[in-house]
């Protein structure tokens, strides 16, 4: 494979101090870290837009236990903004450091559509606290405080297609051209049908979530909590049950629109049995709900086993989710370091051979020769007043070499009034010890 667009930067070796177990080490936290993240993330998608549901519903029907679900959701929102911001800097860390040219390039690509990870969160940070906070200070104006907690949910819900048209760059180089943007990388149906499956797992995990939520809340004293507890039970297992079985349908479409190359390593490396054992289990899950879909009870050992069923399945989901970015940047960053390897090589054999040039000289003193090589004669001759004054003219001021070193540095126009029209510039550049051999040519002139 051909990756003709791949950055020419100089890969940058893994800090692992000689101790190179931590590449792998490092692998694993990206894991860890990113399946945290995501649950988070996916509790925060899941529950806003529930929460702004039950909210005007409750308004509309004027019901206080649809009111107190929706009041209830908006805990596990503010809790997993805040988490899920936090736990998704590390995986982004350890993107950069792992595939720092890939992941750099493809966020310069879309930019300034990348800036929308930080305007958009603030701002959806803070409607989101503003519909909280504002529940029963709004409560007589319910149209505005939906109209804030609509707001919160549109700007949470822009922020995923951000992230995933760069993770869809960054892990396909071979898509790369000169005019990709960061619509380009959106509107791809590999982006689409990832973005479809991402924005499903989340209202699954979500209905697991409510589950939990609903069966703790079902043993509150408050009778309007219980209530609240058997809605948020009812709700979890659909939208459990139905994104889920969405997703055995968009999961392999999305899987399938990955480059050739990529698939092809990922099937003979084996991870398509975590896909396997992800289906088995997710069906399994599906099967212990839909024994008693229809009930608003649900016992702890029901609740427990799904949950731990599909903590199973998403940390598989994780690992097939990282073999195919191995599968698919490995080549890649092997080609990125093979094309470094070789400027790094042209690079020294031009310095190599430019060593070899002997530098043009003009006759004379050594002195002389450097003024010459560093331009000086150009506006200084030996005894003729040109752009500035003669050598000969310096000679006379008596200046030692320290001296004409400063004012090279840093000219003082003030010292030759005939020459102030046409100021010396400062030459910082011009190495010392060329300098004070220059300056010991010119006391030579007195």
């Amino acid at each position: 494979m051909d990756f003709n667009f791949i950055p020419g930067d100089i890969p940058l070796p893994l800090p692992t101090g000689g101790f190179e177990f931590l590449h792998y080490v490092f692998h694993g936290l990206l894991v860890v870290s990113w399946v945290v993240h995501i649950l988070f993330i996916n509790v925060l998608l899941g529950a806003s837009l529930a929460s702004v549901y039950f909210n005007k519903r409750g308004a509309r029907e004027n019901n206080p236990v649809l009111d107190r679900v929706a009041y209830l959701l908006t805990t596990p929102v503010t809790i997993s903004e805040n988490m899920g911001a936090l736990w998704g800097v590390a995986p982004l860390l350890l993107i950069s450091v792992l595939y720092t040219p890939l992941f750099y390039s493809a966020a310069l690509m879309n930019s300034p559509q990348w800036l929308h990870i930080i305007y958009g969160n603030i701002v959806a940070f803070l409607c989101s606290y503003l519909y909280k906070y504002t529940w029963h200070t709004l409560h007589e104006r319910k149209s505005l405080h939906v109209t804030i907690g609509t707001i919160s949910v549109l700007l949470f819900y822009t922020l995923p297609p951000v992230f995933m048209a760069t993770v869809q760059l960054y892990i396909t180089p071979s898509t790369w051209t000169q005019e990709h943007t960061f619509w380009n990388a959106l509107f791809r149906s590999d982006t689409l049908f990832r973005l479809a499956h991402f924005y499903l797992a989340s209202f699954a995990v979500s209905g697991v979530f409510m589950l939990i939520y609903g069966y703790f809340k079902r043993k509150a004293a408050d009778e309007t909590d219980r209530a609240a507890g058997a809605i948020l039970i009812r709700t979890g297992k659909s939208w459990f049950v139905v994104p889920t079985v969405l997703n055995l349908f968009i999961g392999p479409l999305a899987l399938f629109h990955f480059p050739a190359y990529g698939l092809e390593a990922f099937f003979n490396s084996g991870y398509h049995w975590g896909i396997v054992l992800t289906v088995i289990l997710s069906i399994y899950a599906m099967t212990q709900l839909a024994k008693e879909f229809m009930k608003d009870d649900i016992s702890a050992a029901k609740v427990w086993t799904v949950t731990a069923i599909m903590a199973i399945a998403i940390i598989s989901m994780a690992t097939i989710r990282h073999g195919m970015r191995i599968s698919l940047v490995t080549p890649v960053m092997a080609a990125s370091v093979s094309k470094s390897e070789a400027f790094q090589n042209e690079a020294k054999a031009a310095y190599d051979a430019a060593k070899l040039i002997p530098v043009a000289t003009t006759d004379g003193p050594r002195g002389k020769q450097l003024a010459e090589q560093h331009g000086c004669l150009g506006c200084h001759a030996e005894r003729e007043k040109l752009v500035g004054p003669s050598y000969a003219d310096v000679a006379q001021r008596g200046y030692d070499a320290n001296k004409i070193l400063a004012l090279v540095r840093q000219p003082i126009p003030s010292n030759w009034p005939t020459f102030a029209e046409t100021p010396m510039p400062p030459m910082p550049d011009v190495p010392e010890a060329d300098v004070r051999e220059i300056a010991v040519w010119i006391n030579t002139l007195k």
